[in-house]
């Protein structure tokens, strides 16, 4: 029992301390988007201001930065979905030559930093034409390695039997995919929607190397050029700015937490 305890007491302090790393800098964010900046007071201590906020919903391209990247959201997490989905149940379930190395390619993918293809992917991009248009940030965001990990594992660790009835009942492949396996991969669906959705919404390099045009940035990017003033970066309207990008992750988080932690925790059940 005092082993249980001790371990049980140590796990709550190394939560409690990670849980206090994480909000902190969220709070001092939100905290210090209340503040005015003005030059020559340093960070404008006890000056508290909407300002901010003006400047960044206030800006008359602002409503076109979100529907852009509403845009971009959209089609890369439908993509992820159903690349995932078919990839992992391909994955899971056929047997196929050189399956075991195809896998171990998708799982490398995993460990090389995207920020490493930037430059052979923005020369591919600017070959084909797709330069300064959607179709940069959407067609090499379509699929992750992680999604597919995580569709694979999360199949696998399904019953065969359901699937196996199906058949019996006279559904093909596609039938089978679409009356038995979706619907038993909600969980896992809810974590691929909601980890490429941070991903996206919060991507700020690729975006801002691919598009050129002022029209089309999408919200991180428009909201780090309205933070520039004249004389220097203004703190107030950059963290108002990622306070208000970072609320739709923290609301849908919020919602479906329970979904993410089930599609997390899906994938390491055994049959």
């Amino acid at each position: 029992m005092k082993k249980n305890n001790i371990k049980q007491t140590g796990l709550l302090l190394l939560l409690t301390v990670l849980s206090v790393g994480y909000i902190v800098p969220w709070l001092y964010m939100l905290f210090r988007s209340f503040l005015r900046h003005e030059p020559g007071m340093g960070d404008g201590s006890g000056l508290f201001t909407l300002d901010s906020y003006r400047v960044i919903l206030g800006n008359a391209g602002f409503l076109n930065y979100i529907t852009n990247s509403i845009i971009v959201l959209v089609c890369v997490v439908s993509a992820n979905v159903i690349f995932s989905l078919m990839v992992g149940y391909a994955f899971a379930r056929y047997r196929f030559p050189f399956k075991k190395i195809l896998f171990a390619l998708v799982l490398c993918t995993l460990m090389a930093p995207k920020q490493t293809l930037m430059v052979p992917l923005l020369d591919l991009i600017v070959k084909i034409g797709l330069h300064d248009s959607f179709w940069a940030i959407i067609l090499p965001f379509c699929v992750d390695g992680f999604n597919v990990f995580l569709m694979k594992q999360y199949i696998g660790a399904l019953p065969r039997e359901l699937e196996d009835a199906a058949r019996a009942d006279g559904a093909g492949e596609i039938g089978v995919l679409r009356h038995v396996v979706v619907p038993l991969c909600k969980p896992a669906f809810a974590v691929v929607i909601i980890n490429t959705a941070i991903l996206n919404w919060n991507s700020f390099l690729f975006p801002l190397i691919f598009i050129d045009t002022s029209a089309k940035r999408t919200l991180p990017v428009a909201l780090s050029m309205l933070a520039q003033g004249p004389y220097g970066t203004d703190w107030g309207v950059l963290m108002a700015g990622a306070s208000v990008s970072s609320l739709p992750m923290i609301l849908i988080f919020w919602f479906f937490q329970k979904e993410i932690i089930a599609g997390i925790t899906g994938g390491a059940l055994k049959e």
